[in-house]
């Protein structure tokens, strides 16, 4: 006996393509970014801001990573966690090389504080 809501092969092979155009249309968005915000519950419900360096600072390639607070809030740098981000240089504040490694850092830090 065979279930007639069970999705056909077609459904399925339909549904991947779908999900493929998805994700690509997200890789595109994803290599225009400037900023991510990240949801940490691990951290404390603490939300991560990453943040790619502006051009007109610099090369545009480096990352910063940051918890938004009062007065400021603090950046992970590569010294540790450094208070008040306006105050940081642009080469302190962007020290990651990519997002990733921003948010895995950040992540690290939170998690072992």
């Amino acid at each position: 006996m065979t279930d007639d809501t069970s999705p056909t092969r077609e459904d399925l092979i339909a549904e991947v393509a779908r999900l493929k155009g998805e994700l690509e249309q997200a890789r595109v968005l994803g290599t225009d970014a400037t900023e991510y915000r990240i949801p940490v519950p691990e951290g404390g419900g603490t939300d991560l801001v990453v943040r790619r360096q502006a051009l007109i600072n610099g090369m545009g390639w480096a990352w910063a990573v940051s918890v938004p607070g009062y007065g400021g809030g603090r950046a992970w740098t590569a010294e540790g966690w450094q208070e008040a981000i306006s105050a940081l240089s642009v080469d302190r504040l962007f020290c990651w090389p990519d997002a990733a490694t921003a948010v895995a850092e950040a992540r690290r830090a939170l998690t072992t504080a």
